[in-house]
């Protein structure tokens, strides 16, 4: 199956007092890349992330986002910390001693004291939280992979689009590349002509045209092509990731069509060649959005 490597997946859970919502965003990249932006004391949920990540996908840059919603007031409770409140108050009773002060303080005072009064907040119970942020992310995969199963069969048929194209280029070109060994025939008994004639221009021209024949032989160039188009259309239907498969593809197909037209001297053929590679590039392009 042909997937997309860019995406975006949103899954939403709620405890009795909050709603987690899990954003993952995926664009393109030559390896499994996952970015987590959670509060800094979830690190077990962080870890839980990139695990189930990492089971789903196998190439991309993910960013995985957490956003926080309280859906009720939680119970607080302000706890007054004694021994410093008592540390302060010996301090206070140290700097009386030195200098003239105020005997009380104020309530101002006290708590306007660091870390003396400290709310306590209700918070999400483990378990609870784990729970909740698997949920939510397992539903923020699944819209993820949706939408990149969705971009990935557009894919496929721009693929196999692209790939009747090329074997059409190709086609012309085996067409024409006999002929260029006829045309050189041609013209190199033409000037041969000039300085010999009998049974030497014969010879001679036997002999020139056999050497064009053998450098300009595209064969195993056009055969290899036609393998490459058989393997591109069935790695297209395995149900894997088959992005790097099909790179390698691409730049195989890349250097025989190069060759033949590094080889072939006929002018329809370098058209065709020219072509063939601009619809290559096209397909190079769309490779690298593939998982």
């Amino acid at each position: 199956m042909v997937r997309s490597m860019t995406g975006f997946g949103r899954g939403v859970t709620t405890t009795k007092s909050y709603q987690l919502t899990v954003e993952v965003r995926a664009v393109n990249h030559r390896f499994l890349e996952i970015n987590t932006k959670f509060p800094k004391e979830w690190m077990e949920s962080e870890v839980l992330a990139k695990k189930m990540l990492s089971k789903s996908v196998s190439r991309g840059k993910l960013d995985v986002i957490i956003f926080i919603k309280e859906l009720q007031e939680a119970e607080q409770r302000i706890q007054i910390n004694w021994p410093l409140l008592e540390a302060y108050r010996k301090a206070k009773e140290e700097l009386s001693f030195n200098m003239p002060m105020e005997e009380k303080w104020s309530m101002q005072e006290i708590a306007m004291l660091e870390q003396v009064l400290v709310v306590d907040k209700e918070e999400l119970v483990h378990d609870e939280l784990l729970a909740a942020i698997e949920q939510a992310l397992n539903e923020a995969i699944g819209h993820l992979l949706q939408m990149r199963e969705r971009e990935g069969k557009e894919l496929k048929a721009v693929m196999l689009q692209n790939k009747r194209q090329l074997q059409e280029q190709i086609q012309r070109i085996r067409e024409t590349s006999s002929e260029a060994v006829s045309k050189y025939r041609d013209r190199l008994k033409t000037r041969i002509e000039e300085f010999t004639s009998g049974q030497l221009l014969e010879d001679r021209l036997l002999v020139e045209v056999a050497f064009f024949a053998e450098r300009a032989d595209i064969t195993e160039e056009l055969d290899r092509l036609e393998s490459h188009f058989s393997q591109l259309e069935e790695t297209l239907q395995e149900n894997i990731a088959i992005g790097r498969k099909l790179d390698f593809l691409m730049q195989e197909m890349h250097r025989e069509i190069n060759t033949i037209g590094s080889k072939n001297q006929s002018s329809e053929s370098s058209i065709a060649v020219v072509q063939a590679k601009t619809i290559l590039e096209k397909m190079r392009e769309q490779v690298q959005n593939i998982e």
